[in-house]
């Protein structure tokens, strides 16, 4: 059965000023991503695969073309449209972690959902802690993890909210292979649980085995996938 369309990347390309003129980082990209789908974007460093994300995510604006999230053309919007778009429908994971350190694991993934005025459900919380391993963590702070757990707090904290589209920007970089592969599993298990479109930035090429489709971005363009 053919999935449901979640983003419609058509003709984008992406371009920056510099004393020299114009540099073109993405040239006419096109790439469709389905409901539930798994997906990896793979390519040599500056090859363009993080900037595709990051419009994707409404983290950067569109030099040319359109991109539609869940029927909403996100390259229309602006600053402003695209932040509220972000809080409600993107879920991000990063190399870094990005948590709060003045925040427990519990007051890091109740964050996004107190910004968008969500009910938080304790017992839902409780059961994805256990799920995660991180139950004994709940009230612990980020310094005092280790480096998987802080992304799995990181990837709990991404998916609690739901969002139509799920995008992780190098999520196991910082992590040893047992860590890898157990935060690999847990995206791929959300993917299919939760019918969330999951799309991932790797320079790994070991974790795509597990991924339905492999996007290859090779000096601006989408060459494979």
């Amino acid at each position: 059965m053919e999935r449901e369309i979640v983003v419609d990347v058509q003709n984008v390309s992406k371009f920056y000023d510099n004393p020299s003129g114009k540099v073109r980082v993405l040239d006419h990209v096109n790439m469709r991503i389905g409901k539930g789908e798994f997906a990896a974007i793979v390519g040599d460093s500056g090859s363009g695969k993080t900037t595709l994300l990051n419009l994707v995510g409404g983290m950067d604006s569109v030099s040319e073309g359109t991109i539609h999230i869940a029927g909403e053309a996100i390259s229309d919007f602006d600053d402003r449209k695209r932040t509220l778009f972000r809080r409600r429908q993107v879920g991000f994971i990063f190399q870094d972690y990005n948590l709060i350190h003045e925040l427990t694991v519990y007051e890091n993934i109740i964050l996004p959902l107190q910004l968008k005025k969500k009910k938080i459900v304790e017992d839902t919380i409780d059961e994805y802690l256990e799920m995660l391993r991180l139950k004994e963590k709940k009230n612990v702070f980020p310094m005092q993890l280790s480096g998987g757990e802080q992304q799995r707090t990181a990837v709990l904290r991404a998916l609690l909210c739901e969002p139509d589209i799920i995008l992780a920007d190098e999520p196991t970089g910082n992590l040893d292979s047992v860590n890898t592969q157990v935060v690999v599993k847990l995206l791929r298990h959300f993917s299919t649980s939760m019918n969330r479109a999951i799309l991932f930035v790797t320079h790994n090429r070991e974790l795509t085995k597990c991924c339905d489709r492999v996007i290859t971005v090779k000096d601006g363009r989408i060459i494979g996938g």
